[in-house]
């Protein structure tokens, strides 16, 4: 068996352009709170945070999609059936389907559920409201994305995935500045331009998925997308990554009510600063999309030989990557701070707690990184095992860290509960080796 079967340039070769293309997706909501950042009112910044979230509770939710789907498809890749290679886009995409049209059903009860929850200042709700009420159009448009450039990721179609997701995220960048400084189009504009950027990505995904999938769609028996057996199998590898992002979007809105709870300024020098963490993690995540395409590669072809050099190539990387982004931070983060808004109280707030964002990648970079190892062999277990006990840690801290030391205290349970996704998944690597081996 050949030890050296992957080398420096072919491992960078897939992660550098999925990092580049997936960091597209927090400088996407980035420019939308710098945009909003530079009208007169930090409720604006606060409304367009709110609304963020909300749609990350619902596309995140689901977010194993375009997870599952590019772990799938890799392990049809390294097996070379072209069956199976189809069954990975369709089984997904009939998920997604049902599930964009139900977000468009339910989508009052929805909005009235998360300002109730989140219970914003008046005028932000209303911002917020009108936000969604465009945005939430797009359910099915984004979760078809998933699936799409979930399955050209898997097959390493690197150029198709870079281009679509650069394309359409640059796409409403542009829209985006538009709508909202030429056409004085307000919050509703920042919403307009994400809508049509998503039916832009819709289009391109189509077209993609035509021009490389090469599909036997007439000698295909389409009772087996829906055959229970298998599509039980594939909602078990599901249901354990929509448990983590249950656990994440949990926590993710209690820091958004905690962060109203302090007031509207502090809510939105929040909403900067995780931006900035944003870029920094979906960086991180787009190496792990390079590494779930090389594990899930593995798998399909049973090479643990692969698989080992996979993990060795992710942890010196990772570390180079962290290096940068920590230099990179530490000497540039006042500038950042301050393309996101002109409102002086927000950026002076916003600098008071940039320490926190310096070091978020030494704490949560290896969790992240690792996560690709695991979702690319379809073993999740450990991912979902990895979030019921951060957040049962993270809970009880914020209760007791918040009331004593405010801000200070969210930002604290918040590294808590992402160092402890590191550990754990850094602790499962065993289990995870004895899947691999047993594939020999």
């Amino acid at each position: 068996m050949r030890t050296n079967v992957l080398t420096d340039r072919e491992y960078l070769g897939i992660t550098i352009p999925f990092m580049l293309s997936t960091m597209t997706q927090p400088l996407m909501g980035a420019v939308n709170t710098a945009v909003m950042g530079q009208l007169p009112d930090p409720k604006y910044i606060a409304a367009v945070a709110l609304g963020a979230i909300l749609f990350n509770n619902i596309y995140w939710f689901f977010g194993f999609l375009r997870v599952s789907t590019s772990g799938y498809a890799a392990q049809a890749l390294g097996s070379g059936c072209r069956e199976e290679g189809l069954l990975a886009f369709l089984r997904p995409l009939f998920v997604a389907l049902i599930v964009g049209c139900g977000c468009i059903i339910f989508q009052k009860p929805i909005l009235t559920a998360y300002l109730a929850l989140v219970a914003p200042a008046a005028d932000v709700a209303e911002l917020c409201a009108a936000y969604y009420n465009i945005l939430i159009w797009g359910a099915p448009l984004v979760l078809f994305n998933y699936v799409s450039l979930g399955w050209l990721m898997g097959q390493t179609r690197v150029r198709a995935s870079v281009f679509m997701q650069v394309s359409s995220n640059v796409l409403n960048m542009i829209l985006s500045m538009w709508f909202v400084f030429v056409l004085h189009f307000g919050i509703e504009g920042v919403a307009w331009a994400t809508l049509l950027s998503q039916l832009y990505g819709a289009a391109v995904g189509c077209w993609l998925m035509y021009l490389y999938g090469n599909f036997d769609y007439k000698n295909l028996d389409y009772r087996t997308v829906v055959e229970p057996e298998t599509l039980l199998k594939m909602l078990s590898v599901n249901a354990n990554l929509m448990i983590r992002t249950v656990c994440l979007l949990t926590v993710n809105n209690v820091i958004a009510a905690a962060g109203a709870a302090l007031g509207t300024v502090v809510l939105a020098a929040n909403a900067v600063l995780f931006q900035l963490k944003d870029i920094m993690s979906f960086l991180v995540d787009g190496m792990a999309n390079g590494a779930s395409i090389f594990s899930g590669r593995a798998l399909g072809q049973k090479s643990s030989a692969l698989f080992w050099q996979t993990l060795r190539m992710t942890y010196k990387w990772l570390f180079v990557l962290i290096v940068l982004l920590v230099v990179g931070f530490f000497f540039g983060s006042t500038f950042l701070i301050n393309c996101f808004t002109d409102l002086q109280e927000v950026a002076v707030l916003a600098a008071a707690y940039r320490n926190y964002v310096l070091v978020y990648p030494v704490i949560a970079g290896l969790g992240l990184a690792l996560y690709g190892m695991f979702t690319g062999a379809t073993y999740t277990a450990p991912i979902r095992n990895m979030m019921l006990i951060a957040l049962a840690v993270f809970w009880p801290v914020e209760r007791l860290l918040v009331p004593l030391l405010g801000n200070d205290g969210l930002w604290i349970s918040f590294l808590i509960f992402v160092g402890i996704q590191s550990l754990i998944l850094f602790y499962s690597l065993r289990k995870l080796g004895e899947k691999i081996y047993k594939i020999k």
